[in-house]
């Protein structure tokens, strides 16, 4: 199966309906052609296939029809009732979502027995009109007593979301390198002498050197070995091969891998599948400030899509997305990034790449995500929920958002030098250019959905569901700027009624949400347009205002209250900010301790 649905009409779509499917990535075919899911529309029989069904009902069904609904334990009857469409039970997808129009006309009411579930009702308790019905190994089949064929799309799309099989595209085939003993040996010499290695890289116990030596030439052969098979890398792994000899002969000072780092250029060969070795003294951001010999076989994630918009509106030429094939214990953490910048060189060289690993994004984002939906009780939209069953998709997902948001820190109108590492400035102006970039992503997304790129929407639920659900959640609270964003996002689509927290239930309306986020971005973008025309402080204090107008400070901060030391140097303002400054609200308490555990479980997972 692909990525998106295939689907077969037993007869004519309204135009519009048959656009919106297609442009959602949705693939119209032949009965003969094995459909993920069948239309079956009112006067027509279903084929005989096994796939998912939707099934358009008025009462007036004849027996092929009837004996299909009768099989899944639903049957037709008759009703006079008009009433608002409402969701029967929001512990099922969201039918609804995206969709305004809940006035559609009412062909029939249903009745509903063991296995199938009531989706929609008219009005709160009113008949069902919708009822869907899942048997274990078996397909789906959802009847509709109301015609989407009537009103917006998006119904029509989220009831045959919802009917078609699991994602099969989840797994690609393991690379034979992952077994190849060179490698086999090179991963354990190079964890052995990560045990053997200081903070700063170097071996300072002299009486480890011996042993050391022992373990650089294995190390050296095995790279050595693995060149046959990479011959795209020959020129780097070479250059490896000298960097680490070099470094033994020398006495295991702090490594210096720069010959080698120069060498390596993955952004000149961003061909999908292509499988790189990567060898360096480096730290991993989110696993280790330990700069160690890490050693990764990764392989290069580049879709035909991403490949064509990277091409010609997002270009960045430097971004290399890629995947785990396996990896040294450096990775075995919640690391998702390879940067030059991480690497021991003795000087710092023109740095023309940068790497994030796809798989593990998409991979701790479909497990907690999942996890957070189901513990705030959130009727996932059918296609988000496709989302978080497929790996693959997830994956090409986080490549796109990944594309935009890496781009982004450069362009726009910037504060100057708006993004430094190190914590030189309050770690909520850190919060608010990730978030820019985030929101710029999802932005674009917007625009990507009306032009009718399928991965669009996608893209929106990952920036939206990671945002809210994984950031504020993970990390500690020391200074932690990408888990205040998302307290940001969450809050002020709170505030805006887009999201709402009622009955111990989260639910979103989803018309509203791409007009409520970008108008944060807006914001954040005035902010930004300002501040080249003002001092630094008056920036800071601007943007601790945007911040502070959504999110409520703590009770002692002293920037809240502006007691702060504003005749002296910037770096006084900086340490008068809290290490937590904008606390979790009480939502999010009580989220993190539901599903602490699910978020630790994800620190190395890879899918």
């Amino acid at each position: 199966m692909s990525l998106f649905p295939t689907l077969h009409v037993t007869g004519d779509l309204p135009p519009a309906h048959q656009s919106h499917l297609e442009r959602r990535g949705i693939e119209l075919v032949g009965a003969d052609e094995n459909p993920d899911v069948v239309l079956v529309l009112p006067g027509t029989d279903p084929p005989a296939t096994r796939s998912g069904a939707v099934v358009l009902v008025t009462g007036h069904e004849g027996p092929a029809t009837t004996a299909l609904l009768a099989s899944r334990g639903i049957a037709t009857r008759p009703t006079e009732k008009t009433d608002m469409l409402a969701a029967a039970d929001l512990g099922a997808q969201d039918l609804l979502a995206w969709t305004d129009d809940l006035t559609l006309p009412v062909r029939c009411a249903l009745a509903v027995e063991d296995p199938a579930v009531p989706m929609l009702r008219l009005g709160g308790r009113g008949p069902v009109v919708a009822a869907g019905s899942r048997q274990d190994g078996g397909p789906a089949t959802l009847a509709l007593g109301v015609d989407p064929l009537a009103g917006s799309p998006e119904l029509l799309l989220n009831a045959v979301c919802w009917a078609a099989p699991p994602a099969l595209s989840a797994a690609l085939e393991p690379d034979p390198l992952i077994d190849h003993p060179a490698w086999q040996r090179l991963k354990a010499d190079v964890s052995e002498l990560q045990r053997l290695q200081v903070k700063d890289g170097s071996v300072a116990d002299p009486r480890q050197h011996d042993r050391a030596r022992e373990l650089v030439t294995a190390i050296d052969l095995a790279v050595s070995a693995l060149v046959p098979a990479l011959p795209h890398d020959e020129e780097y792994l070479t250059a490896v091969g000298k960097d680490i000899s070099r470094w033994a002969d020398t006495g295991f000072q702090v490594p210096d891998f720069l010959d080698s780092l120069v060498a390596f250029r993955p952004e000149t060969q961003r061909t999908d599948g292509l499988v790189h070795l990567v060898v360096f003294p480096m730290y991993t951001q989110n696993g280790s400030t330990d700069r160690r010999i890490e050693a990764v076989l990764l392989r290069v994630r580049w879709p035909d899509l991403v490949a064509d918009l990277e091409a010609t509106q997002f270009s960045n030429g430097m971004f290399v997305p890629v995947t785990f094939l396996d990896f040294t214990p450096g990775y075995d953490t919640n690391s998702a990034v390879l940067f030059p910048e991480t690497v021991a060189v003795r000087e710092v060289p023109t740095f023309t790449w940068g790497a994030i690993f796809a798989d593990r994004e998409a991979a701790r984002f479909r497990r907690v995500v999942r996890a957070a939906a189901d513990t705030t009780r959130l009727a996932l939209p059918p296609d988000a929920a496709r989302l978080l069953d497929d790996q693959h998709l997830a994956e090409e997902t986080f490549v796109l958002w990944d594309l935009v948001h890496d781009r982004t820190h450069m362009r726009g109108d910037l504060p100057f030098d708006p993004f430094m590492i190190k914590q030189r400035m309050p770690y909520f102006l850190y919060s608010l250019e990730e978030l820019r970039c985030d929101l710029t992503a999802f932005r674009a997304a917007v625009r990507l959905e009306a032009d009718g790129v399928p991965h669009a929407r996608f893209v929106q639920y990952a920036i939206l569901f990671d945002r809210i659900f994984r950031f504020p959640v993970t990390g500690t609270r020391v200074r932690n700027y990408d888990g205040l964003g998302g307290q940001l996002l969450f809050a002020w689509l709170h505030q805006r009624h887009v999201l709402h927290w009622t009955d111990s239930r989260l639910t979103i309306d989803w018309p509203k949400v791409p007009d409520a986020v970008i108008a944060l971005a807006e914001q954040i973008e005035q902010l930004y347009w300002r501040s080249i025309d003002r001092p630094k402080t008056a920036h800071w204090l601007a943007a601790y205002a945007l911040v502070s107008g959504t999110l409520t400070a703590h009770p002692a901060s002293a920037w809240a209250v502006r007691d702060l030391p504003l005749d002296g140097p910037p770096k006084g303002l900086t340490d008068a900010v809290l290490d937590d400054e904008f606390p979790l609200s009480m939502f999010y308490e009580a989220l993190s301790r539901k599903i602490a555990d699910v978020v630790a479980s994800t620190s190395g997972i890879t899918a």
